[in-house]
């Protein structure tokens, strides 16, 4: 039967008489109307074993999914009447198969059910079914496809609006009108909310809709006020500025004639008349939804309003807060009032009501704009503090007997009774719910909260103010932000508690970071004076003000018996946050009580155990959260080992070893985590008075305990993939520290389930790592213990990992090599069944094929290897030589080699001679001959070469030392070939180095002749390889070669001073890297030939200069910057006019001097100078910022791009200084006409500062965001995304960037980034080809790249014209490729 005959069938069903028959049938429909959506129909349309369905359901499949258009009439007809039926089960199925019949059939029909549903809604007499048409309408208006969005929103908004006008007036009295305007209300949110911004039929028409939902407004029903505004929050997101702008007006100016509420408001109401009282409920009911109107739409667009708009709305939403109306129930009774009657009593009932859901709705109002635009509120945020500190509190109904808890604290967590103590909030919330029904307080304190917690992330960057600055808040009380929320931890109703304690935990994790970064700092228990020095960070005295509380009153948290779960899960997250901080959780005392309270909820609901603190199971997440605290709190180094030990032993060792026979496989996984961190402190966690046997017999029992736990799980295969994993680990542990303390038949046991793993393809990355650990288990300083005793495994564990050496996994090969080199370095020579050396050969000669310059860093490993290998088995030398040697030669004059795998070549060759592995003279050979067969060699080739002639050379015995220097001599004196020349010169250098070439007679004044001769060679290459030679010769004997350079530095013409300050850039860093301070001595001969040459007119001489002096402040940086700050002070008079020097030789001079010092700060950032010394002296280099002249002004730039990125905490102090002119250059534009002859070029002389501006703008969104003010810097992105290429190129990516870090301010922005990105993406290439062609190409791909990454940004669509920007580009044939491309990308 065709499936045609079957949706006849079923139409005829939807007639039955039976509901259930009907609703059968309805639900067949709509699976074969999603059939039909994709493309096919099944053979079985409906289900079977229905009866009487059977003979309809079944038929052939189908691949086409059309029907004809009488088909889909009666369909749609079937299902809109449907929607009458008396089952309210037929009616949901109906809706919902409406939903997808609007997916299948034509666009006639979607307007044709539009149109019907529209009449039903709309008919007065058809109320018994409105909701059921009016979802309905809502399903057509979610579901209807895209395409045909804006002729159904033409059928639509225009009856919708017109059904809204019409019964306005009648719904006071009618409550059928009444229900006609909610209805098209919402129907009218879903298609704003769907194609409000995109169909211009509904875009016509926003400010008809505008006026209208403001004229709801006022309506009379609470619930008409309430659908209004969210209607008008909805709309508000499509909106343009100029209505939004026009629409905030409104609701503020409205607002604003509301008087405040609270105890002024009802003494002004009680002395008015009776008409006015009434006169002035009604108004405070019309504020209520005006303010909550207002608070939709600044969530909505709070990030849109401007200063201006907020400067009016925040005052507005104060006055309904005052701190002064934040009543608690420990605050004394007002009893100057009379009491009324009952029914005024009533009315203040009513009244607190209203005033609370205002208070809740102003403070919704301001965790939008503190969220949203942090810059605009930032005049404001004292007060918002202010009033939600004192809202936190309020509480009318509720004493919490604050006089008799401060007097009694210390009796309450020392001596006094836990049970009382553990009843507290369980009494609070009996008490609570028995007579406190109706108090709504609790919603004000909780959107008071979450108005502090968006107080605390606007201020993540700079935190110290919401601990040290006092707020004033209600009744002459001040306190900090930081206490108040401490204090506020005995919250009687959880939804608000677990918001408190969230909300410190987060104001603490951003302290700890911005700690990190040195913006605020903690006070250590040494530490008398905790206040700020001038210039430096804030000091907040955590450990002694705060921590104490803080645990106590987690302790009480963790103590409840009964429910209030999310309270405890959130103490553990704070507890877990405070061990990152200095002192982490206290000392002794406090570590053993967190430990009781973890100990109660690991025991609970394990079978046979009756809990102390707990009377009901803990949940697993409660346990999952317990054993994430016991793992930070022993990985975090912040508390005394030995405390830990000694609670570990009294409280937590039996249940954390039966933790991990939990049925939850993630508190199984997490115990044995936290099992891994346990054995260390049985090593290090006691002191040396303590009894050696006692000692003794508790390692043994830990050991044992340890083991019992970790067995059976690492030797299970049924068990998850982390808990194997993780076993391992525990195990790598155990061995590590503990290994001696376990039997012969218990580590045999660990070390053959640890093989059986190593052999297991789904753990033997696993179980290399946990091999690599037990084997490297000595190398620490912190655990003094002897390595374990791996011979039982140690052979088949080495030839396991060589064999997957042959395997194709990269990150395998990596993890075997790294443990291969570890566990020969520390094991390979005690076991005697390796000294014949046949499985090293084998490891050998797989590792051989890896020495390659395709992948450096397993080449460095596979060197590595090799030089253990070398080192502990002196049989494998042949080896070495015939399966290693080959490669590393290969490699040797790669253009690739650099880094750790030249280190580990140069290790190698060295080892080669020192174990005579290969004779000298061979390998020499080996190595020049690599010169020989190469026709072409690069210069990092030949350099790297030197570099192993030298090593060779100089760990070898002297007479061949002198051999080799002697054909040094030779070669450079007859100057033969021009490589070879080159390679002597490097050779000599790297020689000098390290040899003391003075002690050979004779030779250093040869090579000195040499390499001053050198510097007039007609040859480039052999220049500068002469004054390599002669800055890494002077090092090894600074006697002779120094004196000389320096001297020639003197009598030298112009054109060799650039050589000799090479050399000497070279003498320094060779100090530099080899971390010698001897330079000192040497530092008052060098410096004032620095100083002579700062102001050279050849910039490749100043920039050698500040290399010196860079490398010179990393060294010794007190001299050095005294020196430099000099200098600047000197020369900084310069006479400028338009960014250009004056012609007079002084201002000319110390432009040079300026920038060669700002040149040399930069250096002395990005090599690691002393990051505390160099602070003092940052202000007096930021001061040429201030200079007009573009060189020196672009070099200030480079080094504050260099302190943003490298030390961000030395300019972190200076942003505001440094922002303004930044902002200046962003914008500067120098261009001037170059005359070419038959055509002008335009030059921009201030493109660089540009560049250089925009590198910082994007290094402080990284480094130093809470610096950046993200609104002032929207319009010089804007302006970026217009310049020319290459600062287009730089701003594409600071806006992806941003996507990421600041979606709501560049959401805001998105207008603006319209039409650059528009005109660089239609860019044309014209005539370009080659790299030009490609370039373009890129530029291109760049605009488009980030234009998709501005489209998948919340709210970026609703920008009417950035959506029809992407749609007319998606909708471009020649971008289809590219934009394809973008999406593989992700």
């Amino acid at each position: 039967m065709s499936s045609q005959v079957s949706i006849n069938a079923l139409l005829k069903k939807l007639d039955h008489h039976d509901k259930d028959e009907r609703y059968m049938a309805t639900s067949d429909l709509c699976e074969v109307l999603k059939r039909l959506a994709s493309g096919t129909v099944s053979a079985n349309v409906a289900p079977q074993g229905r009866g009487g369905y059977d003979s309809y359901a079944s038929s052939s499949a189908q691949n086409s999914s059309g029907m004809d258009a009488s088909t889909e009439r009666r369909i749609c007809t079937a299902v809109l009447k449907l929607l009458h039926d008396k089952s309210n089960d037929v009616q949901a199925i109906a809706v919902k198969t409406l939903g997808v019949l609007l997916t299948t059939v034509h666009e006639e029909q979607v307007l044709e059910i539009a149109d019907s549903l529209a009449d039903q809604v709309l008919d007065a007499g058809k109320s018994e079914l409105r909701d059921v048409y009016a979802i309905g309408l809502r399903t057509l208006c979610k579901t209807v496809p895209p395409h045909m969005g804006d002729r159904v929103s033409q059928r639509l908004v225009v009856r919708l609006l017109e059904g809204i006008r019409t019964h306005t007036e009648s719904a006071e009295h009618d409550k059928s009108s009444e229900d006609i305007v909610l209805a098209c209300l919402d129907v009218l949110t879903d298609l704003l909310a769907r194609f409000g911004a995109t169909a211009s039929s509904v875009t016509r028409e926003h400010e008809h809709i505008l006026h209208m939902c403001l004229t709801q407004l006022a309506s009379d029903a609470h619930v008409v006020r309430k659908r209004a505004g969210n209607t008008i929050g909805c709309l508000s997101v499509v909106l343009s500025d100029q209505l939004l702008s026009r629409m905030v007006e409104s609701l503020l100016s409205q607002i604003d004639m509301a008087e405040g509420v609270g105890k002024s408001g009802k003494r002004k109401t009680r002395l008015a008349h009776a008409q006015a009282q009434s006169v002035q409920t009604g108004r405070v009911a019309d504020t209520r939804a005006l303010i909550r109107t207002m608070c939709t739409v600044s969530g909505a667009v709070g990030h849109r309003l401007g200063q201006t708009q907020i400067d009016r709305i925040l005052p507005i939403f104060l006055r309904f807060c005052d701190p002064d109306d934040a009543v608690t129930g420990d605050d004394a009774l007002d009893d100057d009032e009379e009491m009324g009657d009952g029914d005024e009593d009533q009315e203040d009932e009513a009244a607190v009501a209203l005033a609370n859901e205002l208070r809740e709705s102003c403070f919704t109002g301001f965790e939008s704009f503190v969220s949203r635009c942090p810059t605009e509120v930032e005049r404001h945020l004292e007060l918002v503090i202010q009033a939600a500190l004192a809202y936190m509190n309020y509480d009318p109904n509720y004493s919490y007997g604050d006089d008799e808890e401060e007097d009694e604290e210390d009796d309450e967590y020392e001596g006094g009774d836990d049970d009382d103590d553990d009843d507290e909030y369980d009494d609070d919330d009996d008490d609570s719910d028995d007579d406190d029904d109706d108090d709504d307080s609790w919603k004000v304190r909780r959107s008071a909260i979450r108005a502090l917690t968006a107080v605390v992330e606007a201020t993540k960057h700079q935190p110290a103010v919401l601990w040290t600055k006092e707020f004033n808040i209600r009744k002459d009380k001040t306190t900090t932000v930081a206490n108040a929320l401490v204090n506020r931890f005995k919250e009687r109703e959880e939804n608000c508690r677990v918001d408190v304690i969230d909300c410190f935990t987060r104001l603490l994790s951003v302290t700890v970071t911005a700690a990190s970064a040195g913006v605020v700092g903690f006070a250590s228990p040494d530490d008398m004076d905790t206040s700020a020095t001038e210039g430096g960070p804030v000091i907040i005295d955590l450990r002694s003000k705060y921590v104490p509380t803080v645990v106590k009153a987690c302790q009480k948290l963790l103590s409840i018996k009964k429910g209030n779960e999310r309270s405890k899960s959130s103490a553990l997250s704070l507890l877990s946050t405070l061990c990152l901080a200095p002192g982490g959780v206290g000392g002794a005392d406090e570590i053993n009580s967190v430990f009781t309270h973890i100990q109660s909820f690991l025991a609970m609901g394990r079978s046979g155990t009756d809990g102390h603190l707990h009377r009901e199971a803990s949940s697993k997440s409660l346990k999952l959260d317990a054993l994430c605290l016991v793992r930070v709190m022993l990985s975090c180094n912040k508390h005394d080992p030995v405390h830990i030990k000694n609670g570990i032993l009294q409280k937590l060792l039996t249940e954390l070893c039966l933790s991990v026979k939990e049925h939850w496989y993630k508190v199984i996984a997490e115990t044995l985590r936290v099992l891994a961190e346990l054995p260390r402190f049985f090593v290090t966690g006691y002191s040396d008075d303590d009894d050696a046997a006692t000692k003794k017999k508790e390692m043994d029992n830990v050991a044992s305990s340890l083991y019992d736990a970790i067995e059976p799980l690492l030797a299970a295969h049924d068990v998850d993939q982390e808990i194997k994993e993780c076993a391992l680990s525990a195990c790598a542990s155990l061995l590590s520290a503990l290994h001696s303390n376990l039997t012969s038949g218990q580590m045999g046991i660990m070390l053959t389930l640890l093989l059986e793993r190593l052999r297991n393809e789904t753990t033997r990355i696993a179980a290399i790592k946990t091999l690599s650990a037990i084997a490297a288990a000595s190398e620490g300083d912190s655990m003094e213990v002897a390595n374990m005793d791996l011979s039982p495994i140690l052979g088949d564990a080495i030839s396991a990992m060589a064999s997957f050496l042959k395997q194709q996994s990269r990150s395998l090969k990596q993890s075997s090599l790294e443990a291969l080199n570890i566990v020969i370095t520390y094991h390979g020579s005690g076991d005697a069944s390796l000294a014949d050396g046949q499985l090293f050969a084998s490891v050998l000669e797989e590792l051989a094929n890896l020495i390659v310059d395709s992948d450096l860093h397993l080449s460095h490993l596979s060197l590595r290897v090799s030089i253990s290998i070398l080192k502990v088995c002196p049989a494998c030398r042949p080896h070495v030589k015939t399966h290693v040697l080959p490669p590393a030669l290969a490699i040797s004059t790669s253009p690739l080699l650099q880094d750790l795998a030249l280190e580990s070549l140069l290790a190698l060759l060295e080892q080669l001679v020192i174990s005579d592995a290969v004779e000298f003279s061979d390998l020499l050979t080996m190595l020049r001959g690599r010169l020989d067969s190469k026709e072409t060699i690069s210069k990092h080739s030949l350099g790297n070469l030197a570099k192993c002639i030298g090593t060779i050379t100089a760990v070898t015995n002297s007479s061949d030392r002198e051999e080799v220097v002697d054909d040094i001599l030779s070669s450079l004196e007859t100057a033969s070939d021009p490589r070879n020349v080159q390679l002597s010169l490097l050779v000599s250098g790297d020689l000098g180095r390290v040899v003391d070439l003075s002690s050979m007679p004779g030779v250093a004044d040869r090579l000195l002749s040499i390499y001053i001769n050198s510097f007039d060679s007609g040859s480039e290459e052999a220049k500068h390889a002469a004054a390599y030679a002669l800055g890494h010769a002077s090092y090894g004997a600074k006697s002779v070669f120094l004196s000389a350079l320096l001297d020639a530095l003197e009598k030298s013409s112009q054109k060799k001073q650039y050589l000799l300050l090479s050399a000497l850039r070279d003498f320094i860093q060779c100090h530099q890297k080899s971390g010698s301070e001897d330079i000192s001595s040497t530092l008052p001969v060098i410096v004032p030939h620095l100083v002579t040459h700062s102001g050279d007119t050849e910039e490749g001489v100043r920039t050698m200069v500040a290399e010196c002096m860079g490398s010179l402040t990393c060294l010794q940086p007190a001299p050095m910057l005294q020196k430099l700050q000099e200098l600047v002070s000197a020369h900084s008079s310069i006479s400028s006019e338009g960014g250009r020097v004056a012609e007079d030789s002084d201002s000319k001079k110390n432009v040079l001097v300026c920038w060669t010092v700002a040149t040399s700060i930069k250096l002395a950032i990005a090599g690691r100078a002393d990051a505390a010394q160099l602070s003092p002296f940052m202000q007096s280099f930021l001061k040429l910022l201030d200079q007009e002249v573009i060189t020196v002004r672009n070099a200030a730039l480079l080094m504050v791009y260099s302190a943003v990125h490298h030390m961000p905490q030395l300019v972190a102090g200076f942003m505001k200084e440094i922002m303004q002119p930044l902002y200046e250059v962003a914008e500067l534009k120098m261009e001037r006409k170059v005359d070419l002859g038959p055509f002008t070029h335009t030059v921009d002389d201030a493109l660089p500062l540009r560049k250089a501006a925009l590198s910082i703008f994007a290094t402080c969104l990284e480094k130093l965001p809470g610096s950046l003010d993200i609104t002032a810097f929207m319009p010089v992105l804007a302006k970026a995304l217009r310049d020319v290429e290459d600062i287009q190129l730089q701003a594409h990516q600071i806006v992806i960037s941003m996507c990421m870090r600041q979606p709501t301010y560049i959401a805001a922005a998105v207008e603006t980034f319209c039409d650059p990105l528009e005109k660089t993406i239609n860019k044309k290439t014209g005539q370009k080809t080659g790299t030009e062609l490609e370039r373009a190409n890129e530029w291109i791909k760049s605009g488009l790249r980030t234009m998709v990454a501005l489209s998948r940004l919340d709210g970026s669509r609703n920008c009417r014209k950035f959506a029809d920007f992407v749609e007319r580009t998606k909708g471009n044939a020649k971008f289809r490729q590219p934009l394809e491309a973008i999406e593989e990308e992700r």
